[in-house]
């Protein structure tokens, strides 16, 4: 069983985890593994003759190879590690921006589905290059691909979408929006295609290059890693093409008293000492998840629990009594296990210590995501988030005690 391979559970087994959107649970051969990292294999990397380094570097390197796996790269050099999403995209945007690529009258198209880690670092690179941040609106609560089409204009430089919404739970048609650009862009003047995967990754692999994605960031710690380390995948010749807007020891070949010179990549990407053990960490993830079945195990599981919160759904008395608001589209829109509710007559914070008090962890707020909200019209919600070592049982506690709150009402 799935579940008792985690041993947060065997400690608090009457933890109901509904927050795995947030950051997911770890296995415990993720734990073993960087016990044992630390323990017998840990050094700094690049550079070292001794046989700590060298096993530490090629740990190191395995994990890039599993994450160049996932997402369907061609090789490790286009994958190199920051620390947080937010870090990752600001990284993008800035080094847009500083090489020339983003300037005055240019605009960069995104939604309102967004994460705001994929809209803060834009909004910022436009205030500095003159550009503008075009957001499209949802309709019925989804991503609305007309709409986004019709604002994908010949200014248009950059697109950049989440590839699944991390409060609805909706998957984006990637391969939609992919079919959009090549409709409406001559190939010399295509725009930047940037994905944000973070709520993707974790429950399904995807192919960067038939989709013609320009950079993609993930994060690990959803996908059950360490904190503190995220993935950023960009094409080969833009990663050589472009300077990147941080640099130091480790970036570099040559520095001299009138500059530097780049070092190769993706070790241009990566100044300084990186973020070695949650590199190893997302190795021993990744791992974990081919020993359980691979993605399509992932998926397999994903899929019961999804379609079980849909029959929970027909029989909860208060969405249909109009108490509750279910946020997003409906049973025939795509979606991860991600489920967000708001009811008008409970305030969402005192909803989630409701919860908490009962053993079951939920995610109250915004989410990041307050133009998400704002086009519903609602100040926050309730989420759930599902993953793998969840149950039809987790589900069941969740829904009897919302339930019984509502009651109250």
């Amino acid at each position: 069983m799935i579940r008792s391979d985690f041993p947060v559970f065997s400690r608090y087994p009457d933890l109901v985890y509904l927050d795995s959107t947030a950051s997911a649970q770890k296995p415990r051969m993720v734990i073993d593994g960087m016990k044992d990292f630390m323990e017998g294999k840990y050094a700094n990397i690049h550079r070292g003759a001794y046989a700590l380094s060298e096993m530490a570097e090629m740990t190191y390197e395995l994990s890039r190879q599993k994450a160049c796996a996932i997402i369907g790269a061609r090789e490790t050099s286009e994958i190199f590690y920051t620390y947080n999403a937010t870090y990752g995209m600001n990284l993008i945007a800035e080094t847009l921006r500083l090489s020339g690529e983003v300037t005055s009258w240019d605009v960069i198209l995104t939604s309102a589905i967004e994460h705001h880690a994929n809209l803060v670092p834009w909004f910022l690179c436009a205030s500095q290059s003159d550009s503008e941040v075009k957001v499209t609106h949802l309709k019925n609560g989804s991503f609305d691909y007309e709409g986004f089409e019709e604002a994908m204009t010949e200014q248009v430089k950059v697109v950049t979408v989440t590839g699944a919404s991390n409060v609805t739970g909706e998957i984006i048609d990637l391969e939609r929006i992919h079919a959009m650009i090549l409709r409406k862009f001559p190939w010399e003047k295509k725009p930047y295609f940037i994905v944000d995967a973070t709520q993707l990754v974790p429950h399904m692999t995807l192919d960067v290059v038939s989709l013609d994605i320009d950079f993609l960031v993930f994060t690990g710690h959803k996908v059950m890693t360490d904190t503190g380390l995220w993935v950023v995948y960009g094409k080969k010749s833009l990663l050589q093409k472009f300077t990147p807007s941080f640099g130091g020891g480790g970036a570099i070949n040559h520095v001299s008293h009138d500059g530097f010179i780049p070092a190769g990549l993706p070790s241009r990407w990566e100044p300084g000492t990186p973020h070695i053990i949650g590199a190893a960490s997302l190795l021993y993830a990744l791992e974990y998840i081919e020993s359980i079945g691979g993605y399509e195990k992932i998926e397999e599981v994903e899929r019961d629990l999804v379609e079980y919160v849909w029959e929970k759904l027909e029989h909860f008395a208060p969405l249909h009594e109009g108490k509750v608001q279910l946020i997003g589209g409906g049973r025939e829109i795509p979606r991860i296990g991600v489920f967000s509710f708001y009811t008008p007559e409970i305030h969402v914070s005192d909803l989630a210590e409701s919860f908490a008090e009962k053993n079951i962890a939920v995610r109250s707020g915004h989410h990041c995501a307050e133009p998400l909200h704002e086009e519903n019209a609602i100040p926050a919600s309730i989420r759930i988030s599902l993953y793998i070592y969840n149950t039809r049982e987790d589900i069941d506690r969740f829904f009897e005690v919302f339930e019984q709150e509502c009651s109250e009402l």
